[in-house]
Formats: C-alpha cells, structure tokens, sequence
C-alpha cells in the first residue's frame, strides 16, 4: 500500500507492506503556487520515490486538508489556494483518481486530514469519542464516535472561530479572525516565539510582512528555532511559556468542542507537538480542563511516539481503501 498526506508545508509519503512500514518521506512544497502541474509534478515524484520501495503497488490511501468528496474528489482544498476557479475544476478535482492511474488505477480512498488524524489516533488508543488534533502547518482535527466510526461529515475543526476577542489574530485565508489553526497550528508558536525569547532573524518576527502570508516555509524555520531554544536550559523557562500559552488554546478548544462531541480521548500529534514542549502544552490543557470545566476532567490524552507524530497519519491512510 502507497500512502500521502497533503499538509500546507510538506508532502508526507509512506509505503507499507503486510502492515509494516518500508519507507515514509516528507517532501517540502509551496501549495502557494498557483500552477496545478507543480502540485501534480510534486506529488507524484514523491509517491513514485516511495512507491520504490514496495514489490508493487496495491492500493493507495491519502487525505488532503479541506472538502474531500465521498468518491475521493479534491471538492475544495486549500493546499491549492491560488489555483484559478476555473482550472482548479479541471485540473484538481480529480487529481487523486489521476494519480491512482499512474499506477495501474489501483483502488483509492482520499478524505480529509482530520478525519485520517482521528483515524489514527483510533488505531493507536483502540478507544472511540476520539477527537484527533494534528497540530502542523494548520490544524487537522476530526472525530471518532463510541465504535470508532467517523461520522460522515466533514468536520474541518481548523476553521471554528475560538477567539472572539475582536482584535483576535487573523489568517491570510479568510475574512475572519479567532480561527482555530492560528490557535492549535504552527503559526500559534511562531506568533510567540519573540515574547518567548527566541532569537529570531526579523523576516521570521510576527511582525514581518513575511510571516502574515500564505506561504509556511518561514514558519517551518522558526518553529525548528523554538524547539532548538526549548533544549537550551538557560532558554528553556522562557520558551516553556509559549507552549504552556498553546496548552490553554488547546484546553479551551477541547472545551468548546465538546459542545458538539462527546469526547473522551483527545489524541495530538504534528510538529508542534514534537519534544519536550509537546507534554508541557498537554499538561497545561489539562490543567485548564480540570480547573475550568472539572465536568471534562476525565479526557484522556494521548501522545505518539516521534514517528507516529510526524507520520501516523499517513499510516493510518495507507489502510483505507478497501482490496
């Protein structure tokens, strides 16, 4: 089985065999690009690297951030946010079954990152009322019921407003401010990183006409700089604070989602959460579920290990479609 996973700042690939992984690959791209063919170009050179790996190709298995259709159709996905109306209707609406093609139009099955993260986390904590939180480039979160069952809708919990301060940060994506990824998604620790004191060059400063664009690869540095500053001990009581900081958005966040979810186990995984500030953040949201709404205080969360962090989602898609 061949597996990916779309994020907005890297391609994450993995090749699986009898239910142990050969290879996993993660290819950083610019979804910024508004030419499909870079999109297609990247996306297929590194599903065939790791496809090199297997004897062949069975299945494939993906997810993508935004509205993935029932019949694995790219509806609407924000990793191709500069691609024209009318091109994206062409071109990307079925660039998943394109790619199947390629090789040998094996069966496909492609749905939304969160819903995959949750999937994940199901698959790891055998446990349903899972809501899965990828914690990357944006927020991927979704939601397993009591049997481990998704629920057939899209829950795309990255765009539920959390702040409703009206001087709440904005996003480049939408008219909006308060919006859940700039909470519980990389640009939440880089938006810290200099109250943190983290000393970082001024094109990566929260100010910097840079770091308010589409585009991640500015965040990606920053947030290696942050997590390099966390392993400094004279560094590390400061720069503590930005995930603890990250841990109340994520406490709260868990609160205002279980208005619509019953849930009880939160599984959290994605590059933000990698290191030690990963468990400062998740105790911190503990901490505020048991102070501030003691009727949640029996969440569980659950952390992978480093792999499973960065590319248990990209197993978990590798097992969807079915043989």
């Amino acid at each position: 089985r061949l597996a990916f996973v779309l994020g907005k700042s890297d391609i994450k690939t993995v090749a699986v065999k009898d239910n142990e992984v050969l290879c996993s690959m993660e290819t950083e791209w610019d979804v910024t690009n508004p030419d499909p063919e870079y999109h297609w170009d990247m996306i297929l050179a590194a599903m065939k690297k790791t496809a090199e790996h297997l004897p062949q190709v069975d299945a494939i298995g993906g997810s993508a951030t935004g509205t993935v259709s029932g019949n694995s159709e790219a509806t609407w996905c924000d990793i191709f946010p500069n691609v024209p109306p009318d091109v994206y209707q062409e071109k990307v609406v079925n660039i998943f079954h394109r790619l199947a093609k390629e090789f040998g139009d094996v069966p496909l099955k492609v749905i939304n990152d969160g819903e995959v993260t949750a999937l994940a986390g199901m698959m790891m904590v055998k446990q349903g009322n899972l809501c899965g939180i990828s914690m990357g480039s944006s927020e991927g979160g979704g939601y397993c019921d009591v049997d481990g069952n998704l629920l057939g809708w899209i829950n795309e919990l990255c765009y539920i407003q959390l702040d409703m301060n009206p001087e709440a940060q904005g996003d480049p994506w939408t008219p909006h401010s308060g919006i859940s990824h700039m909470y519980l998604g990389q640009r939440a620790a880089t938006r810290l990183a200099t109250a943190g004191g983290v000393d970082v060059p001024d094109e990566l400063k929260p100010e910097s006409p840079g770091m308010n664009s589409m585009k991640h690869k500015g965040h990606a540095k920053c947030l290696k700089m942050i997590q390099a500053a966390m392993k400094d001990p004279d560094k590390e009581p400061q720069v503590r604070l930005i995930y603890e900081t990250i841990g109340v958005y994520l406490g709260y966040a868990l609160a205002q989602y279980s208005e619509h979810y019953k849930i009880d186990n939160a599984l959290v995984l994605g590059r933000v959460s990698t290191g030690s500030g990963g468990q400062v953040m998740l105790e911190k949201a503990k901490e505020v579920l048991m102070t501030e709404f003691p009727h949640l205080a029996h969440m569980k969360f659950h952390q992978p290990d480093e792999h499973f962090k960065r590319v248990g989602q990209c197993i978990a898609a590798a097992a969807l479609p079915e043989l």
